[in-house]
């Protein structure tokens, strides 16, 4: 216990009460986390201790736009939850009682990217490993896959190397025909 103030009268506060879970609510944090688990394509581990709250808000509104979802949770929830979705040994076991989970719902990749642009700007923010199509991924392998170009530049790509022998093709062509037409007129000035 501790005294703090509120309107200049000292109070005692308890804070073990305070924060503590209640049993039901662990279970639906428990419900809720495994339902996330199940609909996501993609999951992310990140430490993010020492961050500001406008810094996580801002993380979130970006994860909000790629249809992706940043949840805190208790380092023995998520090893309780993971485990019983089969993902026994994914839980690290870094130092932090608590770690942000990210659950990607639509594109894996754009998540990742957001997360590794949002470590670059924040020291504090630490990509940890995640899940995808039931398989782990180290940090470093998260942060590979975020470096993968996005959809439309890939589609770029592709349509380019599909194009480009035709191309090709179509110069040459046209450079043989005009070199016709070059001797033709000089046989016709000759004449």
């Amino acid at each position: 216990m501790f005294l703090y103030s509120i309107c200049g009268k000292p109070q005692i506060f308890n804070y073990l009460l305070f924060f503590m879970i209640s049993k039901e609510k662990k279970k639906q944090i428990i419900k809720e986390l495994s339902e996330q688990i199940k609909k996501a394509k993609a999951i992310y581990f990140v430490k993010f201790l020492g961050l500001k709250v406008s810094e996580m808000n801002e993380l979130r509104q970006e994860l909000k736009k790629d249809n992706a979802k940043a949840r805190v949770v208790k380092k023995n929830l998520a090893k309780i939850v993971f485990s019983h979705e089969g993902y026994k040994d994914e839980v690290s076991n870094n130092e932090a009682n608590s770690f942000m989970v990210n659950f990607a719902f639509d594109d894996p990749i754009n998540t990742a990217k957001v997360l590794w642009n949002f470590s670059k700007k924040n020291d504090k923010f630490q990509i940890l490993g995640g899940i995808t199509d039931g398989a782990f991924l180290d940090a470093e392998k998260v942060i590979r896959l975020a470096k993968i170009p996005s959809k439309d530049i890939l589609l770029g790509r592709l349509v380019g190397s599909i194009a480009s022998p035709m191309q090709r093709l179509l110069y040459t062509l046209n450079g043989n025909i005009q070199k016709l037409v070059v001797v033709l007129e000089g046989i016709k000035a000759t004449k």
